[in-house]
């Protein structure tokens, strides 16, 4: 397997990545986009050989970091940039999780209350940031029947993060 890491800046960003990506795939989970950052320039001093994929929300305030990183696909809610001559990759979901995983949850028509979460935004989102949310059975469960029903958010998430570790 090739040298990759991913960075997930969220608990829920962190459940979402193990359960797409193959076992035995480095994820380290990062609290905050802005320790991703530091991570990043980390990885890319102490251990160039890596390729680093940092998974953020579109938060308002991006690091300036980010600035030079390049546009190479933007579809399913997600978008997907490329440092310049580096190895150094950046994912970020819709606006943030909670958007992206309600989107492909009304893409497929699959009703979040079934799995206890409610449909407004506020809330949900107050329900996914808690830092347990990656041990909920509820939202694992979520999280597995969006992958299930093939949500075409989840099935170009999967896709990315499978074609960094088979190349």
């Amino acid at each position: 397997m090739p040298d990759v890491l991913f960075l997930p800046e969220c608990y829920a960003d962190t459940a979402l990545i193990n359960l797409l990506a193959p076992a035995n795939t480095r994820i380290d989970h990062i609290f905050g986009i802005r320790n991703v950052v530091q991570e990043m320039k980390s990885i890319a001093e102490n251990r160039p050989n890596f390729t680093v994929v940092g998974i953020i929300d579109n938060d308002k305030r991006s690091p300036a970091y980010f600035d030079d990183f390049v546009l190479i696909d933007q579809f399913e809610k997600i978008t997907f940039k490329k440092k310049s001559d580096t190895n150094q990759y950046l994912i970020t979901l819709d606006k943030a999780i909670e958007t992206f995983l309600l989107w492909n949850a009304e893409k497929i028509n699959l009703n979040i209350t079934q799995y206890g979460f409610p449909t407004n935004l506020k809330q949900f989102c107050k329900a996914v940031k808690r830092t347990t949310i990656g041990y909920d059975p509820n939202y694992l469960q979520l999280l597995a029947e969006l992958k299930n029903r093939r949500a075409p958010g989840f099935i170009t998430l999967e896709n990315i993060l499978n074609d960094f570790l088979t190349t």
